[in-house]
C-alpha cells in the first residue's frame, strides 16, 4: 500500500528531525527538481535519511506559470499569447548586431514573459506566433529580468510550438477579446486592439523629454467600418515605422492605450509595449477608405500633401516682404475652419493670386497644400505654386462651426470660437488708445468666475463701449471669444470684432458672487511624484536640472491682445487682420528635480521677468544680440538653482506628458522651510 504525504512525514520525523526541518527540506527538494509533488520530494528526502519507502517513483505533475522559480531549467509549460513584443535590432557589446522579441504568456495561474533572440525572432517577424494562440514552451530557462520579475529564455535546444496537441491547452481560460470598433472606444477602456484604414499620414517629430532623452512620436488618422475617425500617436520605433504607412493601408494595432487628447477627443497612442501589424489578414474585410477631403481635426503637423474642404472665416490682408536672403516676398493668410475647429491657412508667392478671390463665407477646396507647425507648435495649412484652389464647388458641405462650450478651468492659451457663461466679480472703466498705425481703440476689462475658476476678459473696440452696462453681480456669456496667455502667466480671455455679449441671459445660473470671490487655499507643497493629474494646484522644491533651449520670446498684438504669426518676417494679427508691431512676452521652460522625480516647469510673462530678474525687453535685446542660443542660456546660469515653485499641472496633450506651469517663483527660506519641516514631524508623531 502505498504511503500519502502525512504518513511519509511522519516516517521523516521518526528519525529525529523537527516538523519545521522536515518541511524546509521537502519544499528545497522540489525547488531543486521543479517537477515533483509533495509526496515525491518528500521520498526523495526519506531515502536520503535511509528510511525506506514503499511506493512508485516520484510523480511528475503538469508545470504551470505559478510554479517557476529562478534557476529551474528544462522547462515545459503551455500557454495562451496575451502579448506580442515585436522583434528590435540592438548593439551586443562585442558590436556584433542582435535582435530582440518577445512574447507574454498566460495559463491561468499567472503570466510570463519570454524572450526570443536572434533567429528565434523569426516565429514572430513570420506571424507563426501570434497574439490569442496557444503555445507550448519547452526546454527554457527561468531567470529574474530587469524588473527583478521572472521571465523565460529559450536555450540552444528550446522550441516554441503552435497551437499543441497537449491536454494542458484544454485547460487554457479562453482568449480574452480586446478588439474593439472605433466607434465603440472609450476612456475607460485602457488597452485595445483595433483594425482599421489609414486615413492619413503625419511626418515624424522629434522632441525632448523632460529626463532629457530625445523622443520621436508620428500621427496617423485612422478609420474603420463604424465610420469613426480617431488619431493615433505612434511613438518612438513606431514611428520611425510610420514612414512605410500610406493612406488606405489596412493595419491592426495590439495593445494600443486610450486616452484624451487633443480637443478631448478619444484617441490611441501606440508605444513600446504595443505592436502595429501592416495589413493582417484580418483587415481583408474593411472596405478601403473612399477618397475625401480632410476635416481641420485631422489635420497634422508634417502632413506632405493633403486635400481639405473649409469654410472661409476670415481673410487677412496681403502682404509683401523681404526674406532673410533679401528675395521679396508676399503672402495672404485665411482663417478656415469646419464644424471640427479653425485652421490657419497661407498662400505664398505664386500662391496668393489662388486666394485673391476668395471671401469670408465661401467654402473653398484646397488640393496639394501642406502642413507644418505654426504658432505655439498648432498645425497650419500652406499653399505654393503647385497647390490648387477650386472656390464653392458643386456638390461639397461644410458643416458650420459652433462655439465650443468651456469650464474657465479648462482654458488653454490659443483657444479658438469659445462660449463661456460666468458672472462678473469686476468691471474696470473702458479706455481707449492708439495702435501703431495712428488708429484709435478702446478696451475694457472684467473679471468672471463660474465656480470652477476665475479668469479677466478684455472687451475690444464695439465691446468696450457696453462696460457701462454690466455690474458686478451679473451674469455674462461670451460667444466667439478667443484666449491667450497673460503677462503673469495665466490665461486671458478676448473679445473681438467676432463675437458677441450677452448680459443676464435666461435660463443661465451661476454660484452667486461672495462665493465666487473667496480666496482659493495655498497650494499644498507636494513632491514631483504626488504630481498624478491635470490640474492640481502645488508648490513643488527642487533644483533645475536642465534648461529647455526654446525662443524665449513670444509675441500678441498690442491692440487685441491675440497671439501673433509671422509672414516670415512680419508679424500678422488674425483678429485684426493686418501686419503689426507686437508686444513681447517672456517664456522659459526647464526641468525640476526634487529627488523623486522630474518635471517641466514652464514660466510666462511677469512670471518669468520675476524668475530672470530682468525686464522682457532686456531678455528680447540680449536673445537679438547673442546667435547661439545655447550660449544665451548659459549666460543666464540658472542650472543648479534651487527654487520653490507655485503653480497648476496641465497635460501637454501632443506630447502625452505632465508639466507644471509656474505663477509664483521664489527662493526657499532656510527658516520657513526647517519650521515646515518640524511641523511635519510633529503631525505625523502626533
Amino acid at each position: 500500500m502505498e504511503m500519502d504525504f502525512e504518513q511519509i512525514v511522519q516516517k521523516i520525523l521518526g528519525a529525529g528531525l523537527s516538523r519545521d526541518e522536515a518541511m524546509a527540506r521537502i519544499r528545497g527538494k522540489q525547488e531543486e527538481y521543479g517537477l515533483l509533488t509533495p509526496e515525491g520530494a518528500a521520498s526523495i528526502v526519506a531515502r536520503e535519511l535511509g528510511i525506506v519507502i514503499e511506493r512508485k517513483e516520484p510523480e511528475v505533475k503538469p508545470l504551470y506559470i505559478a510554479d517557476l522559480v529562478p534557476q529551474m531549467s528544462k522547462v515545459d509549460i503551455v500557454g495562451r499569447v496575451v502579448r506580442v513584443y515585436e522583434p528590435k535590432d540592438f548593439p551586443r557589446t562585442s558590436g556584433k548586431p542582435g535582435v530582440r522579441g518577445g512574447i507574454l504568456a498566460s495559463d491561468g495561474t499567472g503570466t510570463v514573459r519570454l524572450t526570443l533572440w536572434d533567429e528565434k525572432t523569426s516565429l514572430i517577424k513570420e506571424g507563426m506566433v501570434k497574439k490569442g494562440d496557444i503555445i507550448r514552451i519547452t526546454n527554457a530557462y527561468v531567470r529574474r529580468g530587469i524588473d527583478k520579475r521572472l521571465e523565460l529564455s529559450l536555450g540552444m535546444r528550446g522550441n516554441i510550438t503552435p497551437n499543441p496537441d497537449d491536454p494542458r491547452a484544454r485547460e487554457l481560460p479562453p482568449a480574452v477579446e480586446t478588439a474593439v470598433r472605433l466607434g465603440d472606444l472609450k476612456l475607460e477602456m485602457r488597452e485595445v486592439d483595433v483594425i482599421g484604414r489609414i486615413v492619413a499620414v503625419s511626418d515624424m517629430r522629434s522632441f525632448e523629454r523632460p529626463d532629457g532623452t530625445q523622443g520621436k512620436v508620428s500621427s496617423i488618422i485612422l478609420t474603420d467600418s463604424s465610420g469613426k475617425v480617431v488619431r493615433v500617436s505612434l511613438w518612438d520605433g513606431w514611428a520611425d515605422f510610420a514612414k512605410k504607412l500610406k493612406p488606405n493601408d489596412a493595419v491592426k494595432l495590439e495593445d494600443s492605450l486610450v486616452k484624451l487628447g487633443l480637443r478631448d477627443q478619444v484617441e490611441l497612442s501606440l508605444g513600446s509595449q504595443g505592436r502595429l501589424i501592416l495589413n493582417p489578414p484580418e483587415a481583408k474585410g474593411i472596405p478601403e477608405v473612399p477618397l475625401r477631403p480632410l476635416k481641420v481635426s485631422e489635420v497634422e503637423v508634417g502632413m506632405p500633401s493633403l486635400e481639405i474642404a473649409a469654410r472661409v472665416r476670415r481673410k487677412l490682408q496681403p502682404k509683401e516682404f523681404k526674406r532673410a536672403d533679401g528675395s521679396p516676398g508676399k503672402v495672404i493668410s485665411l482663417v478656415i475652419a469646419d464644424d471640427t475647429g479653425t485652421i490657419r491657412t497661407s498662400f505664398w508667392d505664386a500662391a496668393v493670386d489662388l486666394a485673391q478671390n476668395v471671401q469670408p463665407g465661401d467654402i473653398i477646396l484646397l488640393k496639394n497644400a501642406y502642413s507644418r507647425a505654426g504658432l505655439g507648435g498648432a498645425a497650419e495649412i500652406h499653399v505654393r505654386g503647385s497647390g490648387v484652389v477650386e472656390v464653392n464647388p458643386k456638390g461639397v458641405s461644410v458643416a458650420e462651426l459652433g462655439p465650443t462650450s468651456v469650464k474657465l478651468e479648462k482654458l488653454e492659451p490659443n483657444m479658438d470660437c469659445l462660449d463661456l457663461v460666468g458672472r462678473v466679480l469686476e468691471v474696470s472703466s473702458p479706455r481707449e488708445f492708439t495702435r501703431p498705425d495712428g488708429s484709435r481703440g478702446a478696451v475694457s476689462s472684467v473679471q468672471i468666475a463660474d465656480g470652477t475658476a476665475a479668469v479677466r476678459v478684455s472687451l475690444w473696440n464695439e465691446h468696450a463701449a457696453r462696460a457701462g452696462e454690466i455690474k458686478a453681480g451679473d451674469v455674462v456669456r461670451l460667444v466667439d471669444a478667443y484666449s491667450s496667455l497673460g503677462q503673469f502667466g495665466s490665461v486671458e480671455v478676448h473679445l473681438g470684432k467676432m463675437g458677441r455679449i450677452e448680459v443676464n441671459p435666461s435660463g443661465v445660473e451661476q454660484p452667486p458672487a461672495d462665493v465666487q470671490r473667496a480666496p482659493p487655499p495655498p497650494a499644498p507643497r507636494k513632491s514631483v511624484a504626488e504630481l498624478e493629474k491635470e490640474g492640481e494646484r502645488a508648490e513643488v522644491r527642487g533644483t533645475l536640472v536642465q534648461v529647455f533651449h526654446r525662443r524665449p520670446i513670444f509675441d500678441v498684438c498690442p491692440s487685441c491682445g491675440k497671439s501673433v504669426g509671422s509672414a516670415d518676417t512680419s508679424p500678422m494679427c488674425e483678429e485684426c487682420g493686418k501686419t503689426v508691431t507686437p508686444e513681447h512676452r517672456v517664456v522659459i521652460s526647464f526641468l525640476l528635480d526634487d529627488g523623486t522625480g522630474n518635471i517641466r516647469v514652464a514660466l510666462f510673462g511677469k512670471v518669468a521677468e520675476k524668475f530672470l530678474g530682468t525686464s522682457t525687453q532686456q531678455i528680447f535685446q540680449m536673445f537679438k544680440s547673442t546667435p547661439d542660443i545655447g550660449r544665451f542660456y548659459d549666460e543666464l546660469k540658472l542650472l543648479g538653482r534651487e527654487v520653490l515653485v507655485t503653480g497648476v499641472t496641465r497635460q501637454d496633450k501632443y506630447f502625452d506628458q505632465l508639466e507644471l506651469r509656474g505663477y509664483e517663483v521664489k527662493v526657499p527660506d532656510p527658516q520657513e522651510e526647517a519650521w515646515a519641516q518640524l511641523q511635519k514631524i510633529k503631525g505625523e508623531s502626533g
